[in-house]
């Protein structure tokens, strides 16, 4: 480090053992805040050469050439407003337009990677969040396609991935392969240049023994996971993106903590803890990056608690299995936040029944529960904007109970994107039983359907359609349930109109939709003019209906000239072979009635016989 008279001149040579560990440290530490004034600039002594040598006098490099970009938002200019969804199967990937009219329309099945001999994909599929990117796994790493004709994008290697995790806003990407003791079993990308920010070791709960994940914040700005500090206390490690490092390098202390959420819409962690010595379990608010809690609840006799947030961030509900003093029998209730209130209050409701399910309706203020110890349970939909009968207008809104639903086969909640539908599905021992419910109209029963051993619900981007599958793990061979393999298309309304059976089926995905450009007001103002829209789309549905009459009728009469053509054809035919015919019959014409004997006969045949005596006057 070359000195000055009482300080260094500001910067230092590091020799290092070899030139990889050189380049991985200059990778570290290179753009590292020291502190809030100094910053760490870190360059290879091969490139400080390079820059000694630069000319002192600027020229001005050419021109690169126009390189036109791919627009990956291209198929959201659909004329129709279709959605697509791609579907994994054997050594097939499809990804294909849903027509509720005609059924799926293939858009591309990889006939590029097949001309050369290649297949498009070898393990699994994923969409980007905004559905830019569709992801494929292959055993060296992973590609990214998009576009009109889904050009390859990027190619991230990383071997054995099993897992990825885009950030909300699709800038960043994380990969995993669940190697233990691999030093890069985490890589965190930035998509965009396709390279490696940083990565880490896999980390395990010891409670769990469960491979601890990282979790992306709302608008991807930070990442964060469990872990232990040097002292072996509990803190959340918070990095900041691009750089990867610990916001304001150093841990958030989370002592006792179990598990954590993001908030959907806000930098807002809500994490809980069990009671430590004479610490109560509680759940925490804590606000990023000022670590400010902004709410703090304790709970008592807690044996464990599961978090849920509603898409919006307006609420947070807080699933708490309470346990007795004798520990012997076990209870539930819900803890419920209004964020957007002044000072976060906390509802909580009491649910005696064993909970199965709890899911909120997106972007709304209901939510529905799944709930009994019979085989068959109920399912309650409560809101949180609820007026008690009997109230003054403009009352406090508080947690009422909608409607319950008795003797349900209902192990999973679906919600719709669009809010007011729900579908009940039962899994497992239910054998694929489904209800599609209106909870808007809040009737005694919905529209029941059923789709044999299905293990797969998923309603499309638009709420107009749900997709119900019975898939298999990719590594099961031998799965026993293979012949029931495929997919059902259902409308929101619980109509079938398409169904498939694939064997060796693996996926079935929707591709997601961006968020919505239009705001509150606008989105009103289509509500209060529905019905203009609806007589426009039936007119379009009657065209559309109108063109494929046609279409099937245009085939039939193809079908029925070229039929006509054939029979002439061979007529045609056969009369040039009659001079023929006759010599080698020795003048014999088959066709001359001259030469046959005709002889008439009738038969005649009693069909039925009936006696009615008729009486004299």
């Amino acid at each position: 480090m070359p000195m000055g008279e009482k300080v260094s001149l500001g910067f230092a040579f590091v020799e290092f053992g070899s030139q990889k560990m050189a380049e991985q440290a200059q990778k570290r530490t290179n753009g590292y805040k020291l502190d809030k004034t100094h910053i760490f600039d870190v360059v290879l002594y091969n490139e400080l050469s390079r820059l000694l040598d630069v000319p002192d006098d600027y020229v001005e490099p050419p021109e690169p050439p126009l390189k036109r970009s791919v627009d990956n938002m291209s198929w959201l200019s659909d004329a129709t407003g279709r959605d697509q969804f791609v579907l994994r199967f054997d050594l097939e990937t499809v990804v294909n337009w849903c027509d509720s009219s005609v059924g799926p329309v293939v858009e591309y099945d990889g006939a590029r990677e097949k001309a050369g001999g290649k297949h498009w994909c070898e393990l699994y599929v994923q969409w980007s969040p905004r559905g830019s990117y569709l992801t494929t796994f292959h055993r060296p790493g992973i590609a990214l396609w998009g576009g009109a004709e889904f050009g390859k994008q990027a190619r991230l290697a990383h071997a054995e991935v099993k897992s990825v995790a885009f950030s909300p806003c699709e800038r960043y990407l994380l990969t995993c392969n669940f190697r233990q003791g691999d030093p890069a079993a985490i890589i965190i990308w930035d998509v965009r240049e396709a390279r490696a920010l940083r990565s880490f070791e896999l980390t395990f709960n010891a409670l769990t023994g469960q491979p601890i994940q990282f979790q992306w914040s709302h608008d991807g700005q930070y990442i964060a996971r469990m872990a232990k500090d040097k002292a072996g206390g509990d803190v959340i490690q918070i990095y900041e993106l691009p750089t990867m490092n610990l916001l304001e390098k150093k841990s958030l202390r989370a002592q006792g903590v179990r598990d954590f959420l993001w908030s959907p819409k806000d930098n807002t962690l809500a994490y809980w803890a069990p009671e430590i010595e004479n610490t109560p379990a509680g759940v925490k608010l804590v606000s990023i990056p000022s670590r400010e809690t902004i709410r703090e609840k304790n709970l008592f006799n807690v044996h464990e608690c599961r978090l849920s947030w509603q898409s919006d961030g307006d609420y947070l509900s807080v699933k708490v299995t309470r346990h007795t003093k004798s520990k012997k029998t076990q209870y539930n209730n819900f803890e419920l936040f209004r964020m957007r209130d002044n000072l976060i209050p906390v509802e909580m409701l009491d649910i005696k029944d064993r909970v199965q399910a709890m899911a909120w309706e997106p972007g709304g203020d209901r939510f529905a529960v799944v709930h009994g110890d019979g085989g068959t349970p109920s399912v309650s939909f409560y809101t949180m904007k609820g007026t008690p009968p009997g109230a003054k207008p403009g009352s406090k809104q508080e947690l009422l109970l909608l409607k319950t639903l008795e003797q349900r086969q209902c192990s999973h909640l679906y919600w719709s994107p669009s809010g007011g539908h729900i579908v009940l599905s039962g899994q497992g021992d239910y054998n694929g039983a489904l209800e599609f419910y209106d909870v808007d109209a809040l009737l005694e029963k919905g529209v029941t359907s059923d789709h044999y051993r299905c293990n797969y619900v998923e309603w499309d981007p638009s709420g107009r359609i749900v997709a119900t599958a019975v898939t298999q793990p990719f590594d099961g061979a031998f799965y026993k349930f293979q012949m029931d393999n495929g997919y059902k298309l259902h409308t929101f309304q619980g109509e079938d109109f398409f169904e498939k059976q694939t064997e060796k089926f693996y996926q079935f995905m929707w591709r997601p939709r961006p968020p919505s450009l239009l705001d509150a007001d606008a989105k009103k103002k289509v509500i209060k003019n529905l019905r203009k829209y609806e007589r426009k789309f039936e007119r379009a549905d009657k065209e559309k209906a109108k063109r494929r009459h046609l279409l099937s009728m245009r085939t039939q009469w193809d079908l029925r000239d070229e039929h006509r053509q054939l029979l002439a054809d061979r007529k045609a035919e056969f009369d040039a072979l009659k001079a023929e015919r006759v010599r080698l019959r020795d003048g014999f014409d088959e066709d001359d009635d001259s030469n046959y004997v005709i002889t008439e006969t009738y038969l005649e045949e009693v069909l039925d016989e009936k006696e009615i005596i008729i009486h004299s006057l």
